[in-house]
């Protein structure tokens, strides 16, 4: 008589998913992942590892947690593509990442933030999808009070290391700090434990930016340097103390005469 361990798992199969509704509008990443859930924890049936024999395909695979909740559902869509989701603790209301095919026949990876909104997308045609607009680095910082829109420089004592900038067209302006108005960056480089004496910064794409009208009112379009106001850009207007001191171009005016302003990183 062969021996036979037995393996007990919250694992569930469960009845098939229900199509899509008919609707003229295909459903968001977030809406199939929230049904691919709801439909495995609303339809399923335990079935029990045990003396029976057991099934080994099914149209639905459910993994549930010690609350009962399915954090983990596999299923097919309604053209009868696969649909794999996993969730937090709490089940179908939280969504945390779907793998899925396109709608071009690619396959599909997205990853949601901690609101349930797709953040990044790995698409087989496309490559790397970001909702963020930025691409940052983090360096060691001797300001451990650089806030999020901060304008940087390097700091000479200190290879490596960067400080707030406080002088305008500064030269060794470097960049600004990512994060303002969670504005996060899509990709971060040299990326590690968060810490008080590192900050992340922007190197390309868009950031909001810490802002003064100290040389006057910051219009879209115009081009942004340091200045003498700490952690903060202004407009640039001496074209010839502006050449390695540019972080950057408004994308919007500056509304008053300090604040963040959305800006295009691009150092010059």
């Amino acid at each position: 008589m062969r021996n036979v361990r037995r393996v007990v798992l919250p694992v569930l199969a469960v009845s098939a998913l229900a199509a899509w509704s008919g609707s003229a509008q295909a459903p968001s990443l977030g809406e199939r992942a929230r049904g691919a859930l709801t439909q495995v924890s609303r339809e399923r049936s335990a079935f029990a590892l045990s003396g029976q024999q057991v099934k080994d395909t099914f149209e639905e695979l459910g993994i549930v947690n010690s609350a009962g909740e399915v954090v983990v559902a596999a299923t097919s869509d309604d053209v009868g593509d696969a649909v794999i989701v996993w969730a937090d603790h709490r089940g179908a209301s939280a969504p945390k990442g779907v793998i899925l095919v396109s709608a071009q026949d690619a396959g599909q990876v997205a990853v949601f933030n901690t609101a349930g909104n797709p953040r990044f997308i790995l698409d087989g045609n496309s490559g790397l999808l970001s909702a963020p607009g930025d691409m940052a680095e983090m360096f060691p910082s001797a300001t451990t009070t650089a806030a999020p829109g901060s304008v940087m420089a390097i700091d000479p004592e200190h290879a490596g290391t960067l400080r707030l900038a406080d002088a305008p067209y500064d030269r060794r302006v470097a960049g600004v700090v990512s994060g303002a108005r969670d504005y996060r960056p899509g990709i971060t480089l040299n990326a590690g434990p968060s810490a008080t004496d590192r900050v992340t910064l922007t190197l390309s794409g868009t950031v909001y930016c810490l802002a003064s009208s100290v040389n006057g009112p910051v219009r879209a379009g115009d081009l942004l340097t340091s200045s003498a106001v700490a952690g903060h850009a202004m407009r640039a207007t001496d074209s010839k103390a502006a050449q390695g001191a540019i972080l950057g171009k408004a994308l919007e005016d500056l509304r008053g005469e300090r604040g963040l302003v959305l800006m295009l990183a691009s150092l010059q």
